[in-house]
């Protein structure tokens, strides 16, 4: 009987690494996802220098920092965790090390990163435990899709601040921006782009099955074009100088013979370790990368990076690293792995060499994108399961407002976690939960410590 010379189908490594296919995504659409996140989280390499420097902070060193712990950690997230999660210095954090921690509360640059080290140690040690873990099984169906909710109505409203339809004094909404202004227009040209490439991609039409995952990298190139053809151009990022590596172990060992150090350490525990709670669960609602049964797909892992990003960022000179709600950008544009983060954690690396590959794009190339994401996350499918109650409802509508109104996550999760935690007060077919009754008064604590110190 002749032999069957039959050629064995061998399996790429990052398929069995990464189960690309599983997840319903391909390379080219996971790679692509991981341009578009990078495109919009560039801006981080300009703005965390720029705040930092106003408290003391080498700028230069900051850029240095802000691009490598960037970079690091997202490899991490990508290659460990194989989560499609972005990370970088947050701005909320950053600002209130700057301006309040040295600022107001007189701590120098050496004891903030102290406090910022030491946080995110507490949010290694807490995961391992695993305290997070409990906390979130802690979380009601109800408030989990409400978390989604505000986390788009939070990345929607970072959209129109970008394109300067809304316009915000001291952290609250102050009215509205132009309507007709050139930013305004470069959004709703991303907007367009996006939502066509979109639909006929989920036509399944040609042009839609050449465009794929693209459609968002398309919409911020058509965006950027109009921009800079109109003069809107991106801020160069800080010269590096011979200072650059200056703040690695610059740190405070143990800044707390300052006795405010250990107010600063909590807030930056608090909304780190909480922050990321709610990011997790939002950016994966309605998408397989959380079951519900299982919960969020490597979530526990994807917490220590966090955790990680927070300390190994204290080290070289700069402030907690946290998951970037823009990551939701690369999931929204069918990025489901490690390769979006491990993509765009390339790219920030590469952005120490190719400085000038962060002017490319002004920030405001990105707001329409941010828009149609922020719908996107929106929790539709609950709102027409019918797993919506009234209380679920309404508890949505205060926190989405907050979201809003204050431009950040954390003052929103207090009222969802508030609301929830007492709901056995006010109704007896609901158990009263000590877990989420202690997250909420921490979460109030930590709010009431940065409304003092603001």
């Amino acid at each position: 009987m002749p032999e069957l010379n039959q050629k064995a189908t061998r399996t790429p490594w990052w398929e069995s690494y990464f189960q690309v296919t599983a997840r319903g995504s391909t390379l080219r659409t996971e790679i692509l996802a991981g341009v578009s996140v990078y495109f919009s989280l560039a801006y981080i390499l300009v703005v965390n220098p720029a705040i930092l420097s106003k408290g003391g902070f080498d700028a230069g060193a900051v850029l240095f920092a802000t691009a490598v712990a960037s970079g690091l950690t997202s490899l991490l997230m990508g290659i460990w965790a194989r989560l499609p999660f972005v990370l970088a210095p947050g701005l909320e954090m950053n600002g209130f090390v700057a301006f309040s921690a040295i600022g107001l509360m007189g701590l120098t640059v050496s004891q903030a990163l102290g406090a910022v080290f030491w946080s995110g140690v507490l949010c290694i040690l807490l995961t391992w435990l695993p305290v997070r873990a409990l906390i979130i099984r802690s979380i009601p169906l109800g408030l989990q899709s409400n978390l989604a909710l505000s986390v788009g109505v939070f990345v929607l409203t970072i959209g129109l601040f970008l394109a300067k339809l809304l316009v915000f004094e001291k952290g609250l909404p102050s009215g509205v921006g132009s309507v007709f202004g050139s930013e305004a227009i470069a959004l709703g040209i991303g907007l367009l782009v996006c939502v066509v490439l979109r639909f006929m991609s989920n036509s399944r039409l040609f042009l839609g099955r050449l465009v794929g995952g693209g459609a968002f990298l398309i919409a911020i190139l058509a965006s950027c074009f109009f921009c800079r053809s109109v003069g809107i151009t991106a801020e160069a990022p800080t010269d590096f100088t011979a200072s650059m590596f200056s703040g690695i172990g610059k740190l405070d060992w143990w800044p707390f013979s300052q006795p405010s150090a250990l107010t600063v350490f909590l807030v930056l525990f608090l909304v780190d370790f909480y922050g990321s709670i709610g990011k997790f669960i939002g950016l994966t609602a309605a998408t397989n990368l959380r079951s519900r049964d299982q919960g969020v797909i490597g979530l526990e892992k994807a917490m220590y990076v966090d955790g990680i990003g927070t300390v190994g960022g204290a080290l070289i000179g700069t402030t907690s690293i946290i998951t970037y709600v823009e990551s939701a950008i690369g999931i929204h544009a069918g990025g489901r792995t490690g390769i979006v983060a491990i993509t765009c954690g390339t790219l920030m690396l590469a952005s120490l060499v190719f400085t000038p590959l962060v002017s490319l794009v002004p920030v405001v190339a990105t707001s329409g994108i941010l828009v149609y994401v922020g719908y996107a996350l929106l929790p539709r499918d609950a709102w027409r399961s019918g797993e919506f109650g009234k209380f679920d409802f309404l508890v949505g509508i205060l926190m989405a407002s907050l979201a809003f109104a204050t431009f950040s996550l954390d003052k929103a999760m207090v009222i969802g976690f508030g609301a929830y935690a007492l709901q056995p007060l006010f109704c007896k077919s609901t158990k009263f939960s000590p877990v989420l009754m202690l997250s909420f008064a921490l979460l109030l604590l930590s709010v009431a410590v940065q409304f003092t110190f603001s």
